[in-house]
């Protein structure tokens, strides 16, 4: 993991225009982040294996960084088959509109990640059946 520092001034600007989960486009790739602060380093966009991949950029590489608003219902992207899961079982879909947004978030990553799409399915179903008996966390979800 690497970040991309973004000076004081702007980042607060940012957070004031926009708020601080946002879409970024470096190098035409775009991916929703949020900026981030820390005593070390002030402000900064946090960005995993996936994306560094997915925006092609290596440590100390120079990098123009666009940034958009999130307009986008959950500020991540929700992916296709837990979308589908949801809207045919109202029962979990209910469930899914009480969490909070960063669980919502939580969920929605650990779905998406999954690269084969019968993974994505699995994870899909599984959590919206806890979502019915009552489990709220990701990581109670996992347990057997």
């Amino acid at each position: 993991m690497f970040c991309l520092p973004i000076p004081e001034k702007k980042a607060e600007q940012i957070i004031k225009d926009f708020g601080k989960r946002i879409i970024c486009q470096v190098n035409d790739a775009s991916f929703h982040c949020a900026i981030q602060k820390s005593k070390k380093i002030g402000h900064y966009i946090s960005v995993g294996k996936s994306t560094k991949k997915l925006i092609k950029a290596e440590y100390r590489d120079k990098l123009e960084l666009i940034i958009k608003k999130d307009e986008t219902e959950f500020k991540s992207p929700m992916p296709e088959e837990f979308e589908e899961v949801l809207k045919t079982d109202p029962p979990a879909q209910a469930a899914f509109d009480q969490l909070t947004p960063g669980k919502k978030r939580s969920l929605m990553f650990y779905v998406g990640k999954a690269k084969q799409i019968d993974t994505r399915i699995n994870r899909a179903l599984k959590i919206s059946e806890k979502l019915k008996m009552g489990f709220t966390d990701l990581k109670e979800m996992m347990r057997p």
